[in-house]
């Protein structure tokens, strides 16, 4: 049996509303999408959720915009430096790991980064969707690690 499903024209589902900035956070999940083609090139995307606590915004949740895995797989053209986002991503977390004169880049999963505490900066993403209403929505950059939840 399949539930039911609707949508609002105009709904935007206004989540928080917390303004540009850097803020701390803390690391509490990450989504991920395997597998999305680019072009000749094909990625995994990861999408860590920054969590920011803010006076003015008690439990302020901001998902990053994406941080792209770019990998060899037969059929698709590879490009290691198409990975400099996500080696700097790594690098300011310390994941990677240097073998030689390349560092070799994880496949992440959220255990390995639950509960570090970091600086993002936070920005909006700005469209018109299909039907023709705005769109905005916040996005966390990772700037630095400050530490890991004492415990």
């Amino acid at each position: 049996m399949s539930g039911n499903a609707y949508y609002i024209p105009g709904d935007t589902g206004a989540g928080t509303k917390l303004p540009v900035g850097e803020y701390e956070a803390t690391i509490t999940a990450l989504d991920v999408v395997d597998d999305v083609i680019c072009g000749k090139f094909i990625a995994d995307i990861f999408k860590p959720v920054y969590t920011v606590k803010h006076r003015d915004y008690p439990r302020a949740d901001i998902k990053d915009n994406g941080i792209f895995r770019y990998k060899e797989k037969p059929g698709y053209s590879y490009k290691p430096s198409r990975n400099w986002g996500f080696a700097k991503f790594c690098g300011i977390l310390n994941l990677e790991q240097k073998d030689g004169d390349r560092i070799t880049l994880p496949y992440l999963k959220v255990d390995m980064m639950d509960g570090f505490r970091v600086v993002i900066e936070v920005s909006y993403k700005n469209f018109v969707n299909e039907s023709g209403n705005p769109v905005r929505y916040p996005v966390g950059t990772l700037k630095k690690k400050v530490g890991e939840v004492p415990f």
